[in-house]
């Protein structure tokens, strides 16, 4: 497992980044001792396709537009 210190995160951060997204765990360091593990999300990795909680039936309702009165009416009771 790879160490990183505060600085190099501070100043390098794209590089952690980098290692953090290819899957590497790190172990952030402060004044030489262990301070956190890092780990990447498992869901960090780009999800191929349309995320499913976007996609919708598979046609759409047609449904008529509603005016100010009816769009209160819903709203207000």
């Amino acid at each position: 497992m790879k160490t990183v210190s505060i600085q190099e995160m501070r100043f390098e951060f794209a590089g952690v980044r980098a290692a953090l997204e290819a899957g590497e765990e790190l172990i952030l360091t402060f004044r030489n001792r262990p301070l956190a593990r890092l780990l990447p999300f498992a869901s960090a990795k780009p999800a191929e396709g349309i995320d499913s909680a976007l996609q919708f039936g598979d046609e759409p309702e047609n449904l008529e537009p509603l005016n100010n009165n009816q769009v209160d009416a819903l709203i207000y009771g």
